[in-house]
């Protein structure tokens, strides 16, 4: 369904930002948005594995990084941490 909002400039430029970070349209921000914000509190599971996925992707497209895949808890929490190399 189309329809118009009125959004302050700040917030919209935040989600356009936000879409642009995350390679994904205007309309699929405002969606995620409004399905969180109406969203079932047991649904806290679902919030975390949005966080997360964000967090990935954005980890995902920086150009400091290197992928690293997905780690099971036993690695992320086993593996050891180079200082200073």
């Amino acid at each position: 369904m189309r329809t118009t909002l009125q959004l302050p400039d700040e917030l919209l430029k935040r989600a356009k930002l936000q879409a642009v970070l995350e390679g994904i349209s205007l309309k699929e921000v405002v969606t995620r948005a409004l399905e969180r914000a109406f969203a079932p509190v047991s649904s806290d599971v679902g919030l975390r594995k949005a966080r997360a996925r964000r967090l990935f992707n954005a980890l995902d497209a920086a150009r400091n990084t290197r992928r690293v895949g997905r780690l099971k808890r036993e690695e992320i929490y086993d593996r050891r941490v180079r200082r200073g190399h």
